[in-house]
């Protein structure tokens, strides 16, 4: 007879139990009156384009319909909010009122691009919820505008440089200081992987967000125990691109994080039972669980100093 590890072996990751799926408010702010005479999109547009996505969101989290949110949703944080679907059963009764109840967007501000195919939004939800968004239209949402990029930071970002009222954006692959934004997926996976021994070096380890990564790559076996091993590997992002945004201080960079949770029994005839959200996709007891997260990451590089992570974003999508 096998031996069974109980629990579940998905490591909760802190900063992930926000999303702007769950909240809600009564007004709506107005877009600014100004508007740049060029750029990627207006400041009326970038507006509706927000409202029409805070409309159909509302209207997939009312039926939990996939299908819908794909119409306004692309790459890994469409894939964080389908498994919010699909594990939907096993979450509290509280966590499942949320996900219900109809969420809005006030204090709306927009930094947009004179060029490219996505811009960036800033508003708040329930009046105190902060959320920094990515809209993207190009072949990787089916040429049309959606979101690609939902973070939740704690405290305001650093203001992005506008001129004549367009945002200013900055190559990938030149160093702001210590590092290239194009740098910044790989240093933030490596907390989890190696807890920040190789490009996770580069990055400040002392600040809340960092210091949560770091307590999840220590603590990642010891919901096991000793019989059965725990490590996180990189893999390829659903959406791979990198935006970038100039600050007086340096560049915002949000970036796409994915890794996989490997979860090995240590003794032959030994198996791990999944736990409530992994049984979802694989309810059967096995030596290995393979979980996959997708998620993404907003990072200040400064011209000074190490850069800091300021919110990550993540949710297990499958496990196997």
């Amino acid at each position: 007879m096998a031996l069974l590890l109980a629990g579940a072996t998905a490591v909760t990751l802190s900063g992930c139990a926000s999303d702007d799926t769950t909240a809600q408010d009564s007004s709506v702010t107005a877009p600014p009156a100004s508007a740049p005479s060029q750029g990627v999109v207006d400041r009326a547009e970038a507006d509706k384009i927000l409202t029409h996505y805070q409309e159909v969101n509302n209207k997939a989290n009312k039926t939990r319909d996939p299908s819908v949110l794909a119409t306004v949703e692309a790459g890994q944080l469409y894939a964080r909010s389908k498994a919010d679907y699909e594990q939907f059963s096993t979450r509290s009764a509280k966590g499942k009122k949320r996900l219900s109840e109809p969420f809005y967007y006030t204090k709306r501000s927009f930094y947009i691009p004179p060029k490219g195919n996505w811009f960036a939004a800033q508003a708040f939800t329930t009046g105190k919820n902060r959320t920094f968004m990515i809209f993207e239209k190009s072949a990787d949402t089916d040429g049309s505008w959606k979101k690609v990029a939902s973070l939740f930071p704690q405290k305001a970002l650093p203001e992005p440089a506008t001129q004549d009222g367009l945002a200013a954006t900055a190559d990938v692959d030149t160093p702001v200081g210590q590092m290239a934004p194009a740098g910044v997926t790989d240093a933030v996976e490596d907390l989890f992987a190696s807890g920040g021994m190789k490009d996770g070096k580069e990055l400040s380890q002392s600040n809340k967000n960092a210091k949560s990564i770091l307590a999840t790559h220590k603590e990642r076996g010891d919901s096991l125990g000793p019989r059965a091993t725990v490590n996180f590997f990189p893999i390829t992002p659903l959406h791979q691109k990198t935006y970038t945004l100039t600050t007086r201080s340096g560049v915002l960079v949000i970036a796409p994080l994915a890794h996989k949770q490997e979860s090995l029994v240590k003794t032959s005839g030994l198996q791990i039972t999944p736990g409530k959200s992994e049984a979802v996709y694989n309810k059967t007891p096995r030596s290995v669980v393979v979980d996959s997260f997708q998620g993404e990451t907003v990072v200040h590089l400064p011209l000074r100093g190490k850069p800091e992570i300021l919110d990550y974003e993540y949710a297990m999508v499958d496990s196997r």
